[in-house]
């Protein structure tokens, strides 16, 4: 059985988000491993802007404001995701610091390309492809943020991944600075090259 997702810190903290009530069979990001993404981040990210690629629950991007994030993107472009987000984001008055896509990855980079917003956190967390072949789809997907040139000089990518997928040191601009592993997932953190 899987447990209530619940958001772990900051001004929303307790907070319940009813996803799996809705989606009881879906794959989404455990406790343990967003609380070791945010103690990468830090408990403060006031200023930040958080990029929430593959929103699935939106929990992630939620955490995010919940912790001062001044605006999360979320994008999920399944449209039965993509309406618990924004209905979730407006029951909870956190639209104003809101952006919500039903995109591709690839569009919503775009996107955020397009209209000029530079982002301090890029948090990439796509359907796990269980196989040595979807290395090459990372290595895309991070190549790409990279090309797009969205980041904060100071910013940092990183990637949610089936531990047995390993990612390219180097993505263009970007530079694999760790890698952690929690048992079958592990989070990578990409940032500029100095």
């Amino acid at each position: 059985m899987k447990h209530t997702i619940r958001v772990i810190s900051g001004n929303l903290k307790g907070r319940v988000i009813p996803f799996l009530s809705k989606f009881p069979d879906a794959d989404i990001t455990p406790q343990k491993v967003k609380g070791a993404l945010f103690s990468i981040l830090g408990e403060d990210l006031s200023g930040d802007i958080f990029f929430d690629l593959f929103s699935g629950s939106g929990q992630i991007g939620i955490e995010a404001l919940s912790r001062g994030a001044s605006k999360v993107i979320f994008n999920e472009k399944d449209k039965a995701r993509y309406s618990f987000i924004k209905e979730y984001i407006q029951e909870h008055s956190l639209k104003d610091n809101s952006l919500i896509l039903p995109l591709t990855w690839q569009s919503a980079i775009d996107f955020v390309k397009k209209n000029g917003i530079t982002v301090d956190i890029v948090f990439a967390d796509p359907p796990y492809i269980k196989d040595k072949k979807s290395d090459d789809f990372y290595t895309s997907l991070v190549s790409t943020i990279s090309q797009a040139n969205i980041l904060s000089q100071d910013g940092v990518v990183i990637v949610q991944h089936f531990t047995m997928n390993k990612l390219a040191q180097d993505c263009k601009l970007l530079h694999l600075v760790e890698s952690k592993k929690y048992g079958t997932t592990t989070l990578s953190i990409y940032r500029i090259k100095e």
